[in-house]
């Protein structure tokens, strides 16, 4: 019995550093904006998100292909993101043909912390295994 007990406190202990290596990398690894996301209900919720610049474009990437708010961009393309402590509303389009690119910029703009919750996302925040879908911003 103290055997088990034993493994599973290292195993939440693992879970625990886990989820706070991942959560301070995320907010501590660069810009971090908050994206203000439309939901079914009609009410909206702040999600806390990396963007990646480049050529003048700007990108985010949260939901795959079936989020209610990528969906919405369709018919309603307006999405509110507060940047650098100011909101502003943006055009924002669905753009699945910039996936690789987006990662490759979220590595170049935020380095070790992009690592960090790629290693700690078992993979799953990264290019090959990651299907959410990036969004542009014009």
């Amino acid at each position: 019995m103290r055997l088990f007990l034993r493994c599973l406190g290292v195993l939440l202990g693992i879970i625990i550093i886990d989820a706070v290596l991942m959560m301070g990398a995320a907010e501590l690894g660069g810009e971090v904006v908050t994206l203000i996301r439309p939901e079914p209900d009609g009410s909206t919720s702040e999600i806390r998100l990396w963007i990646v610049d480049a050529d003048e474009k700007s990108w985010i990437e949260h939901g795959d292909g079936e989020a209610f708010w990528i969906n919405q961009l369709t018919h309603r393309p307006e999405l509110s993101l507060v940047r650098d402590g100011d909101e502003n509303l943006y055009r924002a389009v669905p753009d699945l043909n910039s996936h690789d690119r987006f990662h490759l910029l979220r590595r170049e703009q935020y380095g070790i912390a992009a690592m960090i919750v790629e290693i700690g996302s078992f993979g799953l925040m990264g290019k090959d295994r990651c299907t959410a879908v990036p969004v542009r911003l014009d």
